[in-house]
């Protein structure tokens, strides 16, 4: 989940004509930084941004550093190392006490790289793809900076660093990247030279089936398409699965609870949510999602309802199993005192994102670990 709906706004402002001068992305970040690894900022001619790799400290000193780059017409790595009081002396004042660096590659106008060519594809195709650049080159080594190579989950490979001597090494420690969907900097050379590449994974945004097509799945729909998500709607009643309810779904689904087997999809959903307000019907897409991959089941209403439900499964012989039940989240959401729609709409998604990243959506003022993964 991580950068896919920066990605997606980037690739639709360079699709709607917008002129671009340059793109930064942060490439490495140690300490205690706003952004992390994969983190972009698309610079337009006119001054005006998409995306953001800090909390706002750096965009206006990126942004000027970005008509020299782009007049030269070469990439460049910008650090930033605020782990003292030095910064302060130019006027950047930055509130994080880290390091960070940021490629900066000048683009030219009305022309897509191929690289974010393969990314906007493996994004619409909810598949991974795993994109190796060239951040830093020394010695003999003939590489330049922003060279790049990709591949994706079916294993083609594409980018002109595919003709590096030490392409194998490179495949190889993307098809990892790929695999543990975490982004690495990497080294490569002898005594000749180093070549250092920031090898990135790039993930699909996660995908939400939201089964019942009440007023309370409008907000829910609503902020999860703000995130970035894949959305669908699902209802077997027509008068509530109407594109014009949900004009910011993916998809809106007509389709009666005992169909759902045959005629919903469940590959690639990460996350699915059942709020019908109808035992029976909740009862039968339980039993289909139970039997299904999508490592998130969130069921609205009190826990005995969940559990009679699943008292009544275990009798008509479905497995309840601890990796079934594992998965199974009722009453869906965290405990933050939500009333309204809105507020049970946040309670769901902000469970939905800490289970999705493997954290426990306690406090971050409790967290002795670092905010951060150490890799992005």
């Amino acid at each position: 989940m991580s950068q896919s709906k920066e990605l997606q706004d980037i690739l639709a402002a360079l699709k709607d004509g917008g002129k671009p001068r340059a793109l930064a992305t942060v490439i490495e970040a140690k300490g205690s930084t706003y952004r992390r690894a994969g983190a972009r900022l698309l610079i337009l001619e006119d001054g005006s941004t998409v995306g953001g790799v800090s909390g706002g400290c750096l965009e206006a000193d990126i942004c000027a550093r970005s008509e020299d780059i782009a007049a030269d017409g070469r990439p460049a790595v910008v650090t930033y190392d605020h782990t003292s009081d030095a910064d302060l002396v130019f006027g950047l004042a930055l509130g994080c006490n880290g390091v960070i660096r940021i490629l900066v590659e000048p683009l030219l106008q009305g022309e897509i790289p191929a690289y974010l060519q393969a990314v906007e594809n493996s994004l619409g195709s909810r598949r991974p793809l795993a994109v190796a650049v060239v951040v830093g080159c020394g010695g003999d080594l003939r590489h330049r900076s922003g060279e790049r190579l990709w591949i994706g989950a079916d294993n083609a490979i594409g980018g002109e660093l595919g003709q590096s001597p030490y392409a194998e090494r490179i495949v190889d420690d993307a098809r990892m990247v790929l695999s543990s969907g975490r982004s690495e900097l990497k080294t490569y050379g002898s005594g000749s030279g180093e070549l250092e590449i920031f090898v990135e994974a790039i993930r699909p945004p996660l995908a939400l089936i939201i089964f019942g097509a009440g007023h309370d799945a409008i907000p829910l729909a609503d902020l999860a398409k703000r995130l970035g998500w894949d959305v669908t709607v699902v209802d077997g009643r027509p008068a509530y699965a109407a594109r014009e309810r949900f004009p910011m779904a993916d998809e809106v689904r007509l389709c009666r609870a005992d169909a759902v087997a045959n005629e919903i999809s469940l590959e690639g959903a990460g996350a699915a949510v059942v709020m019908n307000h109808n035992y029976h019907r909740d009862r039968a897409i339980l039993a289909h999602l139970l039997h299904s991959p999508v490592s998130y089941i969130g069921m609205l209403g009190p826990r005995k309802r969940t559990q009679k439900m699943l008292e009544e499964l275990a009798q008509d012989g479905l497995s309840l199993d601890e990796a079934r039940l594992g998965r199974l989240h009722g009453p869906v959401g965290l405990d933050i005192g939500a009333e309204t729609p809105e507020q049970v709409a946040l309670s769901i998604i902000a469970e939905i994102l800490a289970v999705s990243s493997d954290r426990s959506g306690a406090p971050l003022k409790y967290r002795e670990a670092p905010i951060h993964d150490s890799r992005a």
